[in-house]
């Protein structure tokens, strides 16, 4: 596979990472007894829950940087380096991917150790929220990331990415 399609095949496992949460409610955790986890009886589910949560959230803020433009790093990867249109990818959600106030309690809460430890469920930021505002611009997203590999080799993240982005879409529709 040629470097660009790779790139291409990891930013799709980014996308597909922000979804994980909702993939883990959705396939595994009805077949866990909620009475258990909160009793923590049931460590290993509570801890499979909250890994996925949390890797939401990352996921989430990897492809803020990713759409931001800003490298910190000169083999950080962002949108320009692949041709994609930033401004069509975040229409009718704003100029960012997340919000200034998403992004710092993203920061403080899950990407650096701080008193807060980590986002709980309760927290001001919704990830179920957040994604379901977010899915049309991983959605078009990954259409710019299909239009970038022009040898066609990431095709089949491309569409596994695209299927689950669908997938977790009707889950939230279903929810409303």
């Amino acid at each position: 596979m040629d470097k660009r399609s790779a790139q291409i095949a990891t930013i799709c496992e980014c996308i597909d990472h922000c979804c994980v949460f909702t993939i883990w409610c959705e396939d595994f955790a009805k077949f866990f007894d909620e009475e258990d986890i909160v009793a923590g009886l049931d460590r290993g589910a509570e801890l499979m829950a909250e890994a996925t949560r949390l890797m939401s959230f990352v996921a989430l803020r990897k492809l803020d940087d990713f759409l931001r433009g800003a490298k910190s790093k000169p083999d950080d990867l962002v949108a320009g380096d692949f041709g994609i249109d930033v401004p069509g990818v975040l229409a009718g959600i704003g100029e960012t991917f997340l919000t200034g106030n998403e992004r710092e309690k993203i920061n403080k809460g899950v990407a650096h150790l701080t008193e807060n430890l980590a986002l709980d469920e309760d927290s001001e930021v919704d990830l179920q929220e957040l994604l379901s505002r977010l899915l049309p611009a991983l959605e078009r997203l990954a259409s710019g990331l299909r239009t970038a590999d022009t040898s066609q080799e990431a095709t089949q993240w491309l569409d596994k990415t695209e299927a689950l982005i669908e997938r977790v879409h009707s889950l939230h529709v279903r929810q409303v």
